[in-house]
């Protein structure tokens, strides 16, 4: 018996010894939202869930992120991370789970010698029904002079660039931002095999506290293709008033363009602004959308005003939640509401006991097209419960002028 008890102590010593080691080694998050539309047929309208499960053993990290929505299992990415020294590397690979077909791997050797920053990226994409696999590298060196007051770097293109790739899933019927992936590694600008694509050179220099020069200088595979100068002015006259001036020349076409920008940040309040031009001059100020903000205890209430909804639109908050040209959130891929909204005005309480704490919020929007009171269009109310720092659960409802529209629960886990 004595034998007995002294093996299932040592059992139980040395599961909890591999417990707290397990805690050590494995890392991840879960993270899920559901909502359910009850004037639709199908009362279960979206779903959306992200599991990030991690292995840390010292300088080594091997993650698995999946991503589902309504329709199912939509990518599959594997990371993985080293780092000894001065020395580190990170790989991404993206797969399509439902063809099971590869469609994209990343990877980044660095070498870390402050002031110097050496880079090795390489990419490659999956081969398709009409286009074969493709792949490219990138050599980046980025350098700091006098604690960073000046900087330089130099990109050095072979069939790829930094210029960012983004795989959308097709077939699905979401607005989820799951629906896209985006690496900063593009292997698609020239075709195999592999030759240099060109040369970006960069300059910035900050002079008298109050100035910033950035130079950058292109040059394609047949030669110099550019020269940008954007020259910055911070707190002119002792304002909260920046200016920027961009000077682009490029030699092929023999152009100049003159793109000046004036913005400002009056403490809570921003001002989104363009100089209107006649030729080479300026002609007025363009005042196209405005935001504010201000916290008082623990609340805080901001608004976004967008002044011209025919060219402008209001990105959601993963994206920024400013206000910014329609053809600029389409290039970037970024989420925005939709364009005849004019102005939302968001409230968040937080109240933050010991070891928990919840938050309140209802972010109210104003259309161009509703004709109610205000222009109201749209109210969306939730509450976040945190429980520790691990664990937080929410729900929300959303109400526009047909009714009640969308209740929404989410729950998020981290480990």
């Amino acid at each position: 018996m004595k034998a007995r008890a002294w093996l299932v102590t040592a059992v139980c010593v040395f599961a909890c010894g591999l417990g707290v080691a397990a805690s050590e080694w494995f890392t991840g998050s879960w993270a899920a939202e559901i909502t359910l539309s009850p004037q639709q047929t199908m009362p279960f309208s979206a779903f959306e869930s992200t599991l990030n499960a991690g292995l840390q053993i010292d300088f080594l990290t091997v993650s698995s992120v999946s991503d589902f929505i309504f329709d199912g299992w939509l990518w599959q990415e594997f990371d993985l991370g080293a780092e000894l020294g001065p020395i580190s590397f990170t790989t991404q690979l993206l797969f399509e789970p439902q063809s099971g077909s590869f469609l994209y791997v990343q990877g980044r050797l660095a070498l870390d010698l402050p002031p110097i920053l050496v880079s090795v990226y390489g990419a490659m994409v999956g081969p398709t029904q009409s286009e074969s696999a493709n792949y490219g590298y990138v050599l980046d060196v980025y350098g700091e002079i006098l604690g960073g007051v000046m900087t330089f770097g130099s990109a050095t293109f072979i069939s790829a660039d930094l210029s960012g790739i983004t795989f959308t899933a097709t077939g699905v019927q979401t607005d989820s931002s799951l629906v896209s992936k985006t690496f900063i590694t593009d292997p698609t600008i020239d075709s195999v095999p592999i030759v240099f694509s060109g040369q970006e050179l960069t300059f910035s220099g900050l002079a008298f506290d109050c100035a910033r020069l950035t130079s950058v200088t292109t040059f394609s595979k047949v030669g110099f293709e550019s020269e940008e100068i954007q020259l910055e002015f911070l707190s002119m006259f002792g304002l909260p008033f920046n200016l920027s001036l961009d000077f682009i020349y490029t030699l092929q076409t023999k152009s100049y363009v003159f793109t000046p920008s004036l913005s400002t940040d009056f403490g809570c309040v921003s001002v989104y602004t363009n100089l209107v031009q006649s030729g080479s001059m300026i002609t007025g100020l363009e005042v196209y959308g405005v935001a504010f903000e201000m916290t008082i205890g623990n609340g805080t209430i901001r608004s976004v005003s967008n002044l011209d909804t025919s060219q402008y639109v209001i990105t959601t908050p993963e994206f920024g939640f400013v206000v910014e040209p329609l053809s600029d959130a389409i290039a970037g891929g970024h989420l925005y509401y939709p364009q005849d909204f004019w102005e939302i005005v968001s409230l968040i309480v937080d109240v933050p006991p010991l070891g928990c704490g919840f938050s309140f919020s209802v972010d109210t929007f104003f259309s161009t097209s509703t004709g109610l009171l205000f222009d109201w269009a749209r109210s969306t109310m939730g509450v976040t419960l945190s429980l520790g720092s691990s664990v937080s659960i929410g729900s929300s409802i959303t109400i526009d002028t047909t009714g009640f529209t969308a209740w929404t629960l989410s729950a998020e886990l981290t480990w």
